[in-house]
C-alpha cells in the first residue's frame, strides 16, 4: 500500500491477501509477514475507531465531544 492513499477495509484485505500469495510463493518470510499483519490490524483498529466515532456525532451531535487522534 500507498502511504500517500486512504486506507479503507478493502485495500487492507487486498493488502493481506498478497502478503499470503507472497508467503506461499516463499517471497516473503514468516516473520514479514506476521509483521505486515499486525500493521493491518492496527490500521484496522483506526479505521474502527473512526467508525465509532462518526457514529457517535451522527447520534448525539454536539450533545457530545470527540478527540480527534490526528491532534
Amino acid at each position: 500500500m500507498k502511504s500517500t492513499s486512504k486506507a479503507n477495509t478493502k485495500m487492507i484485505f487486498a493488502h493481506l491477501c498478497d502478503q499470503m500469495k507472497k508467503l506461499s510463493a516463499g517471497a516473503i518470510s514468516v516473520e514479514e509477514a506476521k509483521g505486515q499483519a499486525n500493521l493491518a490490524k492496527q490500521a484496522t483498529n483506526l479505521l474502527n475507531y473512526e467508525l465509532s466515532k462518526s457514529i457517535a456525532v451522527a447520534k448525539w451531535g454536539d450533545d457530545i465531544e470527540v478527540n480527534d487522534i490526528e491532534e
